[in-house]
C-alpha cells in the first residue's frame, strides 16, 4: 500500500516552515519549489528546503557517506560505523551503490532491488518497508542490486527526490540512517544528498586522494543551496591510516573543503578478514572495533553540536 502524502496550501506551508505567507511565496518562487505555481506544496518536499518549525516526524539523523573516487573506503566506513552505532541505537544502513557490496556481505540470496520501489520512469512507487532486512539487533539493511545503476537520467523533476520520498515512512523508526553512496557524481548521489541531513567523506591517507574533493564539495554546495538546506558537512574521515608523515599536509588540504575528524581509521587486517568471513567486526577484533566506536562517538558529538 502506498504512503499517504500530506499536501499543504500556501498559508499552511508558510506556517509549517515558520515564515510569513509573503516571505514564503517569494522564496518558493525564487527556488522554484515544486508547487510554487499551483499553490499546493507537499510536506515531504518542504522539509528539504526548510528547517520545519513543527514536528515533522523525521526523528532519524541521515548521514550520506560519500566520495566520488573509488577505493576510499565508503562501504567499510558505512558498515562499521553503522555496526558501532547499533550497539546503542536503532540503525538502518542503506546500500545505495549498484555494486551492492554491503548487501552481498550480509545477504546470500537474491533480494528485491531498491529500484523496484522508487517509481522511476513512470513506474508506480511502492512502500519500501518490505524491502528492509534485519541483520542484527538494532541493525537493519535496505539492500541494493546492480539494477540501481539504471538510475542515471532524470525524466521528471521528482526523480531527484526518489530516495527521500521512499524512506519517509522509515525515518521515525531509526535514530541513525547511514547511506553508502556510489563512487560517482550524478543522479544516484544527488538523490542521497537531497535525502541526507549530513555528509561524511572517507579519504584514504595516500597520494592523490584529494583528487575530486573539490568537485564533491561543489556538488554539496549546489544541493545545499538549491534542494536541501538541511544538509550539513559532518566532515572527512582519514581512512587506512598507517602513520605517514604526509598526514598533516593531507589533513590541511582536506580542510580547505571539509572539516576533518579527530578520529582516524587505522589500517587493520581485521577489516578485510571480517568482510571475507561475512562477519561483524566486533566478532573479529575488538581493538579495530574500538576505532569505529570512537568514530561513532565523534559523529554523535558533531551532530549534537550542529543541532544546538
Amino acid at each position: 500500500m502506498g504512503k499517504t502524502e500530506t499536501t499543504l496550501t500556501e498559508e499552511e506551508a508558510a506556517k509549517f516552515v515558520g515564515l510569513k505567507t509573503g516571505e514564503f511565496s517569494a522564496k518558493a518562487t525564487s527556488l522554484k519549489i515544486p508547487g510554487w505555481k499551483t499553490g499546493e506544496f507537499k510536506q515531504s518536499v518542504l522539509v528539504k528546503y526548510f528547517e520545519p518549525t513543527e514536528d515533522d516526524g523525521l526523528d532519524s539523523h541521515v548521514i550520506a557517506v560519500s566520495n566520488q573516487k573509488g577505493g576510499e573506503g565508503k562501504t567499510t566506513i558505512s558498515l562499521y560505523l553503522a555496526e558501532a552505532l547499533s550497539e546503542n541505537h536503532k540503525v538502518l544502513l542503506i546500500d545505495w551503490d549498484p555494486q551492492a557490496n554491503a548487501t552481498q556481505l550480509f545477504l546470500k540470496e537474491d533480494v528485491p532491488s531498491v529500484m523496484d520501489y522508487l517509481g522511476y520512469r513512470g513506474k508506480k512507487s511502492k512502500d519500501i518497508t518490505p524491502a528492509v532486512r534485519t541483520i542484527a539487533e538494532n541493525f537493519d539493511l535496505l539492500p541494493s542490486t546492480l539494477e540501481l545503476a539504471n538510475l542515471t537520467t532524470p525524466y521528471e523533476r521528482d526523480d531527484f527526490e526518489l530516495l527521500n520520498e521512499a524512506i519517509l515512512p522509515l525515518r521515525s523508526r531509526y535514530e541513525y540512517i547511514i547511506i553508502d553512496c556510489p563512487p560517482s557524481l550524478g543522479l544516484i548521489l544527488e538523490n542521497a544528498l537531497i535525502c541526507a541531513d549530513y555528509i561524511l567523506v572517507p579519504i584514504q591517507t595516500r597520494a592523490f586522494s584529494l583528487q575530486g574533493i573539490r568537485d564533491l564539495y561543489e556538488t554539496f554546495q549546489k544541493i545545499q543551496k538549491k534542494a536541501n538546506q538541511r544538509l550539513k558537512l559532518l566532515g572527512a574521515v582519514l581512512n587506512q591510516y598507517e602513520g605517514q608523515k604526509a598526514l598533516a599536509g593531507l589533513a590541511e588540504g582536506v580542510k580547505r573543503y571539509f572539516p576533518v575528524f579527530e578520529t582516524v581509521i587505522q589500517r587493520r587486517e581485521a577489516i578485510p578478514q571480517a568482510q571475507a568471513k561475512m562477519s561483524f567486526l566486533a566478532k573479529i577484533d575488538l581493538t579495530t572495533m574500538k576505532n569505529f566506536r570512537d568514530l561513532a562517538s565523534e559523529v554523535k558529538n558533531k551532530i549534537d553540536v550542529q543541532k544546538n
